[in-house]
């Protein structure tokens, strides 16, 4: 079989190397370069986008609703091949596929910094969106899984919490560049970071699983090494056998949902907020707090997940979005918009840790790529309705609050859904 599949023992040359001799487990070093690549993915995601939006409206000349339906449009197609790209992952490794992604997301900056169109933005959307928010993401979040097992858990609340740190400083450094040397040019250095931080890494340090490099999951040396400890292919699923099972759709489902709210409610916070009488400055220091608790939660969530049921963490996650809604419902104060966004980046938390950790305990390592592709079709799909959704409906009502009533109602039966989530192999959820 191909060394991809984890199969094959590393070269000669391989056990020669530089690594070989390192004192510790060579998957520590991919959890700084699994956090490197979701920070990368910023320029891609709604939350880096975002800061460009009033540049785009202003050299366009488009309306807002022209933007946000170009945005819509842009992620619902770039959500289609997803799951084509985790199948590459499948095939070829994370290394190479991220390698091509990187490469071509470099470009896909330099190709927005030109659009003169709002029919060129669609198409610069599309390709951001394609390639940062989810290929990148998809690869990047892979990474801890072909590593580690029994702490799986750990290891992704690590990498989620150094992801949720750089939000806080993403936006700034976007602003900062957008000010200080116009937003064209301010894309064109961004795909250049891109290139310059991730294609060395991938190419000197970055390696598939332990079996490239004479090791073993979790670097535990103690114990016989068999086929199925670098990938878990003996007990994996495919994606066909994982969509017969509700511990699939479940997940898959309440996920889009979290993504198709928080997208719609991150794309109108300030607008939200101000409508209620809190200050343009207090909804967006409510960032900082959203991160501060998305952080915490990670790093307390990862622990937990390697001991107990993922249907808990799923369906809490679930609850304390469903609580960040309400309060947000009625938050006219700085006190209740920052008790907001505690709850939100609760939330976030927890749920990257069950992205890092639920798919490939649920449904092995061997078609991994492709399942998770298919569930980043959704999230991505799901992000892309919700600031247009919201937007229709303010536009009809002058109001947000039919929006975030909606979401509060899907929200409730979802979370008592997630308590019904079990793991299909019936091997213990927390192994």
């Amino acid at each position: 079989m191909s060394n991809a599949e984890g199969k094959n023992p590393p070269s000669p040359e391989e056990r020669r190397s530089w690594i070989s001799r390192l004192p510790f487990y060579y998957g520590w070093m991919m959890v700084p370069i699994a956090i490197l690549a979701q920070m990368m993915t910023g320029v891609g995601q709604t939350y880096g986008v975002s800061v460009f939006n009033p540049s785009f409206r202003s050299s366009l000349e488009i309306s807002l609703s022209q933007l946000t339906g170009a945005y819509m449009v842009g992620t619902l197609l770039a959500a289609l091949p997803q799951a084509y790209i985790g199948s590459l992952m499948d095939r070829f490794g994370i290394r190479r596929t991220m390698a091509g992604v990187v490469f071509l997301l470099g470009l896909a900056c330099a190709y927005i910094s030109t659009v003169e169109t709002l029919a060129a933005l669609l198409i610069g959307f599309f390709l951001l969106r394609l390639l940062g928010q989810g290929a990148l993401s998809l690869l990047s979040g892979n990474i801890p899984a072909m590593w580690f097992q029994k702490r799986l858990g750990t290891v992704t609340g690590v990498i989620s919490s150094g992801v949720s740190a750089s939000m806080a400083v993403v936006p700034p450094f976007f602003l900062f560049l957008i000010s200080r040397f116009g937003w064209r040019t301010a894309y064109l250095l961004l795909g250049a970071l891109v290139w310059t931080v991730l294609l060395p890494v991938l190419a000197l340090v970055f390696r598939n699983h332990p079996g490239e490099v004479g090791q073993v999951m979790d670097g535990d040396a103690s114990r016989e090494e068999k086929p199925a400890d670098r990938r878990d292919g003996s007990h994996s699923l495919t994606l066909e056998e994982a969509r017969q099972s509700p511990a699939y759709w479940i997940p898959l489902l309440t996920t889009a949902l979290w993504a198709l709210i928080v997208t719609a409610v991150f794309f109108n916070l300030l607008p939200i907020l101000s409508s209620q009488g809190v200050s343009n400055a207090a909804a967006a220091a409510t960032y900082t707090t959203y991160a501060a608790a998305s952080i915490a939660a990670q790093l307390i969530a990862g622990p937990l997940a390697d001991r107990y049921p993922m249907r808990y963490f799923l369906s809490f996650c679930l609850a304390a979005i469903a609580a960040g809604v309400g309060v947000l419902m009625i938050a006219d104060s700085a006190l209740l918009a920052h008790g907001y966004a505690v709850l939100f980046g609760i939330s976030s938390g927890v749920i990257s840790v069950i992205h890092g950790t639920l798919w490939a305990r649920f449904f092995g390592r061997a078609h991994l790529g492709k399942i998770r592709g298919s569930t980043v079709t959704a999230m991505v799909a799901g992000s892309s309705l919700g600031p247009f959704i919201t937007g229709v409906i303010f536009d009809q009502t002058g109001s947000y609050r039919l929006s975030l009533g909606i979401f509060l109602a899907l929200l409730i039966p979802a979370a008592a859904a997630a308590l019904r989530v079990v793991n299909p192999r019936g091997r213990g959820e927390a192994l």
